[in-house]
This record gives C-alpha cells, sequence and structure tokens, in this order.
C-alpha cells in the first residue's frame, strides 16, 4: 500500500462502517475496500485499533460500528464501582467523574479498562460500557454464599457466577477460593468462571490475609529466578568501587521491636563548641540490586513491602531485606551516608553525601531509646555510652521540628490500632503512639531526604503533594468556627493555621471531628518526575531516599544520587521514570487499602466473642446509611445503621457531617460520644455492627 492511500484509509474506513446499515467484522471491510495482502492487511487492522482508541469506532463481537449521534461520545478509562455498586468512569483531573448505573455495567468490574458510551441527557452525562479493554485481575476471591451460589465482590459490586466444571462445587462449599473468568459477553448477566486456587476455611485469619491480598493484587511469591538471583549475591566483595570507612564512629539502629529489616542507621560524633557530626547512614540497596535483573525487574512490580497486622510481604527477598543489606549490629555493611556537620540549635553548617562502609554497634528498639530519653535508670549499664549522644541528637530533633512548624508543615494528631498477638489469637488492642524517639529518627530521616532531593534537583523521582482542596479546607474552619475556633484567613499560611488549630482543638471534644476534617482536605501524596512541591511539608522539593528496603522509588534516588556523585551520565529516561512513578503510586495505593482492610479484619477477629458488651465511643464518619463510632477501650470501629436510630426519620447534613432528625431535629455529628452494644460481628465483610444502648 502506498503511503497516499495509508493516509487516506482511515476517512475511507470511517465512511464506509457509517454507510453500512448494520455492525461490520474486519474481513468484510477489507473486501469492500479491496485489500488482500497479508501486509496491507496487517495495516488495516493497525488502523481499526487506532480509530477505536481514539473513540472513533466501538466494537461489539468483533463487529464494528460508528459514533455518529453527536450526543454520544466514547471515552476510554479506568472503572471504578462504589459502595452502592453504582459505576464511575475515572476521567483526567479536573473534570467530572462519568456516572454509570448498575444496569449499564453490564461484563465489567472493579478497576478494569473500559469503553464507555457518554450520552449527554438533558445537560447530564450518563456512561454506558460497551466494552472491557482489559480485566483489572486475573484471578478473583469468591465465596459460595447461603443460597448455594458463586459470588465474586469487585468493589461495591457483586456478581454470581456460573461454575464451568459443576462437579467442582464440592470442594469450595465453606472456603475462600479464586476465580479465573472462563467466558462472558456483553449481553450475558453472568460469567462462567473456572476455579484457580481453593485459600483455606473462610473465617480464619490466614485464609482471609490470603483473600486480602489477592483482592488488592500484591505479588506475594517471588518467582524461582529471582530468588536464584538472591541467593548468588555474595556480601563481601565488591569490584573497582572505593567506599569511604565510617566503621569508627559510635554508630547504631533503632526500630520497632519487631523489625528486621534495618534501613537506617545514626552516627554520632562530637566536635567542639556545641557542633556535633551526625550521619545519616541508608543500606544501599542498589549497590546488590541492580537494573534490569529479575531482582530489579520485581521490586519495580512490588513496589513497596505491604505490613499486613502480623505479616509481611517485602519488595525484596528476605535473603537481601533481612541480611545482607539489613544493616545489622556488629557487622560491616554497605552503606548510604549523609553526613551532616551541625550545631546545637538544628542548623546545618555543612553536609556531604559518600558511599561508605559501616559498623553499627547496636541494635535499639523504640521502646529503649524512649526509655533512655525519660532518664530511666539502666540497671545492666549496657547503654550508658549511648545515653548522651540520643539525648543530644532528641534535643537537635526537637529544634529542626520546631523550624518545620515554623516554617508551615502540617502536624496531625495520627492514631493507630495495633494487636498484641499470641501465636493466631488476638489478645488485646493498643494505640500506636509517636513518642520522641520515634520524632528522633523521623526528623533526620526528613533533614536527609530534603537534602538529597536539593542535590538531585532536576532529575529525580519526587514525591509530592498538591495543595488542599479549598471547599473541604473552607468546611473545616466552617466547623471550626462552630466549635469556636478562629476562621479562616486566605491571605496567611494555611499550613500554619491548620497546625493552629489542631493544637488548639488536641485536648478538647472537637479533637477527633477537626483531625478528620483536616485529613480529608489534604491532597494524596504521589511520586512523579515533575516536581511541584511537597504541600504537607511545605517544601517547594522533596523525595523518598531512606527506605530503599521496602521502597522502590528510592533505589532510584540512590542511583541517581551515585551517578551524580561519579560524575556518570544514568541511563534512565524521563519516560521509564514515568512509568516507574506511576506503578509505585498505584502500589502504594494497593498497599494502603491492603493494611485498611487487615486492621478491619482484626477488629471483627478482636470482637467477635463481645457479641452483647456494651462501650462506650466516639462517632468516627458519618454517612447517608448511617454512622461509624471508634469505641473508646479498645479502639475498633463498628457501624450503626441509620434505621437503628430510633423514632425519627434522619437525613444526611454532608456539609456539617451530621444526621438530623426531621422531627425532633436530634443530630449525630462526628465527635459526638455514643454508648453501644455490639450487635453482630461479620468476619466476611469485616463489619462490626452496633446498636445504640440506653
Amino acid at each position: 500500500m502506498k503511503r497516499k492511500q495509508e493516509k487516506k484509509l482511515e476517512s475511507q474506513i470511517l465512511k464506509l462502517v457509517k454507510k453500512s446499515s448494520s455492525k461490520i467484522n474486519f474481513k468484510e471491510i477489507g473486501d469492500k475496500l479491496k485489500i488482500s495482502s497479508k501486509k496491507d492487511l496487517k495495516i488495516l487492522k493497525k488502523k481499526l485499533r487506532n480509530l477505536k482508541e481514539r473513540g472513533k469506532l466501538v466494537t461489539s463481537n468483533n463487529n464494528y460500528t460508528s459514533i455518529n449521534d453527536s450526543h454520544i461520545k466514547t471515552m476510554i478509562g479506568y472503572l471504578e464501582i462504589v459502595r452502592s455498586g453504582i459505576g464511575f468512569l475515572l476521567t483526567p483531573e479536573g473534570q467530572k467523574d462519568i456516572k454509570i448505573p448498575r444496569k449499564n455495567l453490564v461484563n465489567a468490574l472493579n478497576n478494569d479498562l473500559v469503553a464507555v458510551q457518554v450520552i449527554n441527557q438533558n445537560g447530564k452525562k450518563i456512561g454506558k460500557i460497551i466494552e472491557v479493554r482489559k480485566r483489572d485481575k486475573k484471578k478473583y476471591p469468591a465465596i459460595v454464599d447461603k443460597t448455594n451460589k458463586i459470588i465474586v465482590k469487585s468493589g461495591g459490586r457483586n456478581v454470581e457466577c456460573i461454575l464451568k466444571n459443576a462437579k467442582g462445587y464440592g470442594k469450595i462449599i465453606g472456603k475462600r477460593f479464586t476465580v479465573g473468568i472462563e467466558d462472558w459477553k456483553l449481553k450475558d448477566l453472568k460469567p462462567t468462571v473456572f476455579i484457580r486456587e481453593i485459600l483455606g476455611d473462610i473465617g480464619e485469619i490466614d485464609t482471609e490475609i490470603k483473600n486480602i491480598i489477592i483482592e488488592n493484587k500484591i505479588r506475594n511469591i517471588f518467582p524461582k529466578e529471582v530468588l536464584k538471583e538472591a541467593n548468588q549475591i555474595k556480601e563481601k566483595k565488591e569490584n573497582k568501587v572505593k567506599r569511604e570507612d565510617y566503621t569508627k564512629p559510635l554508630t547504631f539502629t533503632i526500630d520497632p521491636d519487631n523489625a528486621k529489616d534495618f534501613d537506617d542507621a545514626l552516627s554520632f560524633k562530637k566536635l567542639e563548641n556545641n557542633i556535633f557530626e551526625i550521619g545519616v547512614h541508608i543500606a544501599d540497596v542498589s549497590s546488590y540490586v541492580r537494573p534490569d535483573t529479575e531482582l530489579d525487574k520485581e521490586a519495580r512490580k512490588r513496589g513497596t513491602s505491604v505490613y499486613l497486622a502480623n505479616k509481611v510481604v517485602p519488595m525484596l527477598p528476605e535473603k537481601l531485606s533481612n541480611e545482607i543489606c539489613s544493616l545489622e549490629p556488629k557487622k560491616n555493611k554497605r552503606a548510604f551516608s549523609i553526613i551532616f556537620t551541625i550545631d546545637k540549635e538544628g542548623n546545618i553548617l555543612k553536609e556531604r553525601a559518600a558511599r561508605t562502609i559501616i559498623l553499627s554497634d547496636y541494635r535499639f528498639t523504640y521502646s529503649e531509646v524512649q526509655s533512655i530519653i525519660e532518664n530511666e535508670k539502666d540497671k545492666k549499664n549496657k547503654n550508658k555510652k549511648f545515653e548522651k549522644p540520643i539525648k543530644t541528637l532528641n534535643e537537635i530533633s526537637k529544634k529542626i521540628r520546631k523550624k518545620r512548624k515554623e516554617r508551615g508543615a502540617i502536624f496531625f494528631n495520627k492514631k493507630e490500632v495495633g494487636f498484641k498477638f499470641n501465636g493466631e489469637k488476638i489478645e488485646g488492642t493498643f494505640l500506636k503512639e509517636s513518642k520522641e524517639s520515634h520524632k528522633l529518627v523521623e526528623e533526620f530521616m526528613l533533614l536527609t531526604n530534603i537534602v538529597v532531593a536539593e542535590k538531585l534537583k532536576r532529575k529525580a523521582i519526587f514525591r509530592i503533594h498538591d495543595k488542599p482542596d479549598e471547599k473541604k479546607v473552607e468546611n473545616l474552619f466552617s466547623v471550626a468556627e462552630s466549635f469556636g475556633h478562629k476562621k479562616l484567613d486566605k491571605k496567611n499560611n494555611i499550613g500554619k493555621q491548620i497546625n493552629h488549630l489542631l493544637l488548639q482543638a488536641k485536648q478538647k471534644k472537637e479533637s477527633n471531628i477537626i483531625n478528620l476534617l483536616a485529613l480529608r482536605s489534604m491532597s494524596k501524596a504521589e511520586y512523579s518526575t515533575k516536581n511541584i512541591g511537597h504541600h504537607g511539608l511545605s517544601l517547594a522539593r522533596y523525595l523518598h531516599f531512606t527506605s530503599p528496603i521496602r521502597r522502590y522509588p528510592d533505589i532510584i534516588c540512590h542511583r541517581l544520587l551515585s551517578s551524580l556523585l561519579t560524575k556518570k551520565e544514568n541511563s534512565l529516561n524521563t519516560e521509564e521514570m514515568n512509568k516507574m512513578s506511576s506503578v509505585s503510586t498505584q502500589k502504594e495505593k494497593d498497599a494502603t487499602r491492603a493494611e485498611r482492610q487487615t486492621v478491619k479484619l482484626m477488629q471483627t477477629f478482636f470482637m467477635k466473642d463481645k457479641l452483647g458488651e456494651k462501650f462506650k465511643g466516639i462517632i468516627s464518619g458519618v454517612t447517608e446509611r448511617g454512622v461509624y463510632v471508634e469505641m473508646e477501650k479498645n479502639f475498633c470501629e463498628g457501624f450503626i445503621e441509620i434505621s437503628r436510630l430510633q423514632n425519627d426519620y434522619f437525613y444526611y447534613d454532608i456539609d456539617n457531617h451530621r444526621l438530623v432528625g426531621e422531627l425532633t431535629n436530634k443530630t449525630f455529628q462526628l465527635g459526638d460520644t455514643l454508648n453501644v452494644t455490639v450487635e453482630r460481628v461479620d468476619i466476611i465483610q469485616r463489619e462490626i455492627i452496633l446498636d445504640i444502648s440506653d
């Protein structure tokens, strides 16, 4: 086919399909346009695919039709199915997502890449799915319900399935299992599925966590070739790369009690006149995980380690994460170090980056460091030489933190629930607190990330955080005003005002609602090569560098800094880094969702033997369906359905985050206290159902 003919081909296809009174397939298009050679048919196929991707043509069962109605257009995007079962086509930022009624979802599932016909009806845009371009998963978690139907839950949609081989029913009753979709045409109400894997008995912790892992597409088994490569790595020898010997200064790690992978260490050396040399040493994972190796490809796909209450799904095989790369005590380890010369007021006088060999003298837990800070006596005298350095580091970290606050960085009073395990059994819950020992480490890690971001400046995977949503910030201050707090002043630094508000509300009854609304007003942090700054930290430039054992973007930033130090051009191009940023952001979202679901699951396991028990709680969420209540003693969250709110019809006042009774004017508002009774615990749905008690 000549170039001129190829250029005309697109318009010829569109004319032909438009003229056709019925749908037309590939062979008919080829015949009518007199295209017969293999080469030309290949060009035709490519043109048809291109027209389809641009929304000029629509396909159904390999037949083509054109979009010729001015009120109808086709959009391609990812589908989100919310709790109510309604779908939304996710559109680019700044555009409104397209609502897709349940009946128009046809054979699409949550997160599928879909083609949607958008119809403009009386000024409103309504979507109808016309094609599933790419399925979100190859295997879907499923159960057999009480009526013996196989159900796949996908987002807010429950889909009944037909089992390809009915003989398989016997082995899946009472089990969690996964299915693959064998066949599901647009016109079919139910997909035909086959059993892929049986996960275990419904209601067992291990089974339920496996289900969460699959639901969120978390890779939890390392391929053989990745493990083989990890087993071939030797710790000691490293060719041609000179490292600074930094084994002499006093060095230690500070981590949670149950940590096995130690990403970072601190070193301390007193100079003169209240000036100190403080080293932040980060495990040099990039010297073991080389670009385009099997280890690197797998880490890139995983993006992050995932922490699921009593289980960790690591980004790197354990031989690397817990042994070779981990900064274990009394062992020479490769590190990437940022060495600060700093005074007692937290002013950085000098800093430099170096590839080093370090030797950690001691492995501290946060609780041990906290004891030193709080002047608890060390009876065994084993930590005597660390006492003064740790206290000095803590004082300096407080000065750095104060400067961050003055700059407008936002400090939330985040609450996280933890679980005390005895084997598989959950014996209790506790609230994870961020104490001075945690803040000490956090400040020096932040400082290191900031310094590296300044060094890399233009080429990096940045950690970006956009400005908060204006309407949500206005709503936050409007609600705060009703509790007697100051009005929002749009001319002044928003971060400083939010900080002041959080501080003022800290010990008051409205603390919960203020903290929640402040968090909800924030944009989500992401990875990107396009730097827009980090609003939450009030920084023009920020990135992640300090956790390469558990985050892939950190490994990339290590490689880029290494290239800068050795003055060698890094071969990574912007397009590759854009893909890495996108994958890492998505994997972080998947991990966060899985972690939240696991917390919900553990709460249901802990509460399952507490039916009928009464608790005092605080309203932690309000929806049109009812209210969420966090119980005070155990920090577990349950739900009160709106039908259980007595003697009135309640409507949802969205602006003030409350339910209001039409007859009595009684309100249920975010932050209110309630006495509740545990009515029902549903492990499968990960829900605790509460009722109001007298």
